[in-house]
Protein backbone atom coordinates (compact mmCIF):
# COMPACT_ATOMS: atom_id res chain seq x y z
CA UNK A 1 0.00 0.00 0.00
CA UNK A 2 1.34 3.93 -0.33
CA UNK A 3 0.89 6.25 1.63
CA UNK A 4 -2.45 7.49 0.35
CA UNK A 5 -3.79 4.30 0.82
CA UNK A 6 -2.43 3.78 4.11
CA UNK A 7 -3.89 6.99 5.09
CA UNK A 8 -7.66 6.98 3.53
CA UNK A 9 -7.54 3.79 5.49
CA UNK A 10 -6.26 5.35 8.96
CA UNK A 11 -8.33 8.46 8.72
CA UNK A 12 -11.74 6.07 7.97
CA UNK A 13 -10.55 4.10 11.42
CA UNK A 14 -9.71 6.97 13.20
CA UNK A 15 -12.47 9.78 12.55
CA UNK A 16 -15.38 7.49 10.96
CA UNK A 17 -17.84 8.02 8.22
CA UNK A 18 -17.71 11.24 8.41
CA UNK A 19 -13.57 11.59 7.14
CA UNK A 20 -14.89 11.15 3.82
CA UNK A 21 -16.86 14.54 3.81
CA UNK A 22 -13.72 16.18 5.28
CA UNK A 23 -11.40 15.14 2.99
CA UNK A 24 -13.69 15.90 0.30
CA UNK A 25 -14.27 19.82 1.79
CA UNK A 26 -10.58 19.92 1.99
CA UNK A 27 -9.95 18.90 -1.44
CA UNK A 28 -12.87 21.53 -2.79
CA UNK A 29 -10.46 24.24 -1.07
CA UNK A 30 -7.04 22.59 -1.72
CA UNK A 31 -6.33 19.56 -2.98
CA UNK A 32 -2.43 19.89 -1.92
CA UNK A 33 -3.89 20.57 1.57
CA UNK A 34 -6.19 17.35 1.04
CA UNK A 35 -3.39 15.26 0.02
CA UNK A 36 -1.04 16.48 2.90
CA UNK A 37 -3.60 15.46 5.33
CA UNK A 38 -4.62 12.24 3.91
CA UNK A 39 -0.84 10.86 3.23
CA UNK A 40 1.20 12.99 6.34
CA UNK A 41 -1.06 13.07 9.10
CA UNK A 42 -2.75 9.75 8.90
CA UNK A 43 -0.24 7.84 5.75
CA UNK A 44 2.71 8.57 8.16
CA UNK A 45 1.83 9.51 11.71
CA UNK A 46 -1.15 8.19 12.38
CA UNK A 47 0.24 4.70 10.26
CA UNK A 48 3.49 4.52 13.23
CA UNK A 49 4.07 1.75 15.74
CA UNK A 50 4.71 2.78 18.62
CA UNK A 51 1.11 4.50 20.33
CA UNK A 52 -2.29 3.15 20.25
CA UNK A 53 -5.20 4.96 18.30
CA UNK A 54 -7.05 5.65 21.56
CA UNK A 55 -3.47 7.43 22.83
CA UNK A 56 -3.15 9.28 19.97
CA UNK A 57 -6.86 10.64 20.31
CA UNK A 58 -6.39 11.84 23.92
CA UNK A 59 -3.12 13.60 22.43
CA UNK A 60 -4.79 14.99 19.48
CA UNK A 61 -7.85 16.12 22.00
CA UNK A 62 -5.31 17.97 24.61
CA UNK A 63 -3.11 19.42 22.43
CA UNK A 64 -6.15 21.43 20.40
CA UNK A 65 -7.88 22.61 23.64
CA UNK A 66 -4.16 23.62 24.87
CA UNK A 67 -4.03 25.86 21.87
CA UNK A 68 -7.42 27.10 21.90
CA UNK A 69 -8.50 25.02 19.23
CA UNK A 70 -12.12 24.39 19.63
CA UNK A 71 -13.54 24.18 15.64
CA UNK A 72 -13.84 21.45 13.45
CA UNK A 73 -10.16 19.71 14.51
CA UNK A 74 -11.85 19.49 18.01
CA UNK A 75 -14.52 18.05 16.77
CA UNK A 76 -13.07 16.02 14.45
CA UNK A 77 -10.76 14.42 17.08
CA UNK A 78 -13.50 14.32 19.85
CA UNK A 79 -15.29 12.34 17.38
CA UNK A 80 -12.46 9.96 16.35
CA UNK A 81 -11.52 9.28 20.57
CA UNK A 82 -15.23 7.97 20.58
CA UNK A 83 -14.46 6.09 17.15
CA UNK A 84 -11.74 4.25 18.92
CA UNK A 85 -12.97 2.91 22.08
CA UNK A 86 -13.15 6.51 24.48
CA UNK A 87 -17.14 6.61 25.81
CA UNK A 88 -18.40 9.93 26.25
CA UNK A 89 -17.48 9.59 29.86
CA UNK A 90 -14.17 9.55 29.02
CA UNK A 91 -14.08 12.29 26.98
CA UNK A 92 -16.19 14.20 29.80
CA UNK A 93 -13.28 13.06 32.33
CA UNK A 94 -10.38 13.98 29.89
CA UNK A 95 -11.70 17.18 29.70
CA UNK A 96 -12.23 17.66 33.47
CA UNK A 97 -8.83 16.36 34.29
CA UNK A 98 -6.96 19.35 31.47
CA UNK A 99 -8.93 22.31 33.65
CA UNK A 100 -5.99 22.80 35.93
CA UNK A 101 -3.60 22.58 32.72
CA UNK A 102 -5.33 24.66 30.75
CA UNK A 103 -8.02 26.63 32.12
CA UNK A 104 -11.69 27.01 32.60
CA UNK A 105 -12.12 29.50 29.33
CA UNK A 106 -10.95 26.84 26.72
CA UNK A 107 -12.42 23.83 28.76
CA UNK A 108 -15.88 25.85 28.54
CA UNK A 109 -15.36 25.84 24.94
CA UNK A 110 -14.31 22.09 24.76
CA UNK A 111 -17.52 21.19 26.40
CA UNK A 112 -19.26 23.52 24.34
CA UNK A 113 -17.86 21.05 20.95
CA UNK A 114 -18.33 18.05 22.60
CA UNK A 115 -21.93 18.21 23.33
CA UNK A 116 -22.90 18.99 19.33
CA UNK A 117 -20.35 15.61 18.59
CA UNK A 118 -22.53 13.24 21.40
CA UNK A 119 -25.31 15.28 20.04
CA UNK A 120 -24.50 14.35 16.36
CA UNK A 121 -23.52 10.73 16.87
Amino acid sequence: MNKEEIGLKRIQEILGPEAHKLIERFSNISEDFAKYVVELAYGDFYARDGLSDKTREVAAVSTLISQGNTGLPLKAHIRGMLNVGHTQQEVIELLLFLIPYIGFPHIVDAFMTAETVFNEM
